[in-house]
């Protein structure tokens, strides 16, 4: 902790730079290979099961329940309106 405070300037150059061989900076390429976790109650997950029962996949339901704050009539709603979009 002691280094990074004493070189700061250095640090932040070195977390935005990209890395070797990659694009993007370090963090981002870190935040991209660990594996997002959220933990949901009991009945979001009840709700997130009826939605995915819909016949959409789970990671379109999880996507558009969490962006309608776990709304689950508001999530239903967008999905059948937009039920093109997410079709192969």
């Amino acid at each position: 902790m002691r280094l990074i405070q004493e070189h700061q300037g250095d640090f932040l150059r070195l977390i935005n730079e990209p890395a070797e061989g990659g694009e993007g900076n370090i963090l981002g390429q870190l935040a991209e290979a660990m594996p997002q976790a959220v933990q949901v109650t009991p009945e979001e997950r009840e709700a997130i099961e009826r939605l995915e029962a819909m016949g959409f996949d789970r990671a379109t339901v999880l996507q558009v329940f969490f962006a309608c704050n776990k709304n689950e009539e508001l999530a239903a709603n967008y999905l059948l309106d937009h039920m093109h979009d997410f079709q192969d």
